[in-house]
């Protein structure tokens, strides 16, 4: 169960780990017209080529934990969508830089959760899959958000360990300001619940009926402050209540 919870957490800070956030919300009947094709995409900062991100993780208490540098190293239409790759590296993993790519068609932004998640499932010996993260741009306070799943498969000594993600009750909670060291920015609240389970091979009734048992005393949720048009400025990961973890944009460079 500790695995699992560091896998999740490891989950919820990568999910916002190298996205940054507008630094106004207010936009003018022009602009929203140019948000409804993905052209208008690459207007947007993190849709800009050569863009460099800083983001710091925190733990529980405050303390730092690692920081992450991104930068977009290439912006292409593909398929109708505005695509933005973007190569980060973690201080605290010390590994190759990370190749992540974030799609926006428009009215939508969607962030390859996969492809961050891939890398730290790699390391374990394992692979992850996800379906994308759905941010809409003309975000409103009440609306409610598609959920998101993910899976990840590790493999140990001879068997496959397969954990699922539920992103779930994804809403948008209020319109609120967030300042960090980069800067205050007028930001959307969305929170959401996560539930896990782990499968393994040979689990009798009895460890399934532990592990759910575990599960309901481990609630887990997170919050994310979103900037339409830029993306998360801050992400919280909390377990029964307590803060576990925190990830925020501290420098962008344009």
């Amino acid at each position: 169960m500790k695995k699992l919870l560091w896998i999740t957490l490891m989950l919820a800070a990568c999910n916002s780990g190298d996205k940054t956030t507008d630094k106004s919300t207010t936009a003018t009947a022009n602009e929203k017209k140019e948000n409804t094709d993905a052209s208008g995409c690459a207007k947007m900062i993190f849709f800009k080529e050569g863009v460099e991100i800083d983001t710091k993780t925190y733990d529980g208490n405050g303390k730092e934990v690692s920081t992450q540098h991104s930068k977009i190293i290439n912006v292409k239409d593909e398929g109708g969508m505005t695509v933005a790759t973007s190569e980060s590296v973690d201080t605290a993993v010390k590994k190759e830089p990370v190749r992540v790519n974030y799609k926006c068609d428009g009215s939508k932004i969607y962030v390859d959760l996969a492809s961050i998640m891939n890398n730290a499932a790699k390391e374990k010996g394992g692979k992850f899959e996800a379906s994308p993260v759905e941010y809409p741009i003309d975000v409103k306070e009440g609306q409610t958000l598609p959920d998101a799943d993910g899976e990840m498969k590790i493999e140990a000594k001879g068997k496959t360990m397969t954990v699922k993600y539920h992103f779930k009750e994804r809403k948008v909670e209020a319109k609120e300001d967030v300042t960090t060291a980069a800067g205050t920015f007028s930001c959307f609240k969305v929170s959401n619940t996560i539930e896990s389970e782990m499968e393994m091979p040979g689990m009798t009734e009895q460890m399934k009926k532990a592990m759910e048992m575990m599960k309901d005393k481990m609630k887990m949720s997170s919050v994310t402050w979103f900037a339409p048009s830029f993306g998360v400025v801050k992400s919280e990961m909390y377990l029964n209540g307590k803060m576990q973890s925190r990830n925020e944009i501290v420098r962008y460079k344009k």
